[in-house]
């Protein structure tokens, strides 16, 4: 069998689903940038009054561990929810994709998994490319990364 990377340059089919599953990553970034954006200015918004107020100062140390933590709970929680309650996210809808899985049903577990490596922190993007480059490379399905051999999905077109 080939490296899933020699099979997607020899097959246009591929191409085309890859390529896909690209603009719906760019759809769902734009669409978590939007939440990101509206939480963050709520949350400066809710630390600022405060602070303005009664002359602390919260905005800090305590505003970089909440976009920490709130940052990988909005970007697993947005995948994790979408891709296990209606097997596509909302990039992947429009682009008329659905993640299914190998066995059994598909599950926000499954889903968890196939996307830890989403997470937009420096070291879950370094992750995320060598999910892809270690799906690329190495041997089986070529419409999986490395992350959905672990979870046992693929992504097809509906």
């Amino acid at each position: 069998m080939d490296r899933r990377f020699d099979v997607v340059l020899a097959n246009t089919a591929l191409q085309n689903l890859w390529m896909r599953r690209v603009i719906a990553f760019i759809v769902d970034s734009l669409i978590l940038l939007l939440v990101f954006t509206v939480v963050y200015a709520v949350l400066a918004i809710v630390l600022l009054v405060p602070s303005l107020v009664f002359n602390f100062n919260l905005l800090g140390g305590l505003f970089s561990g909440f976009s920490i933590v709130f940052g990988l709970l909005i970007v697993w929680g947005y995948y994790t929810a979408f891709e296990g309650s209606i097997s596509a996210t909302i990039g992947k809808r429009f682009m008329d994709l659905r993640v299914r899985p190998l066995y059994g049903e598909m599950n926000h577990t499954k889903a968890f998994i196939r996307s830890f490596t989403k997470a937009w922190i420096p070291l879950f993007a370094f992750l995320f490319l060598l999910d892809l480059l270690i799906g690329f490379v190495t041997k089986g399905d070529p419409r999986q990364r490395f992350s959905d051999v672990v979870a046992e999905t693929i992504v097809i077109q509906r």
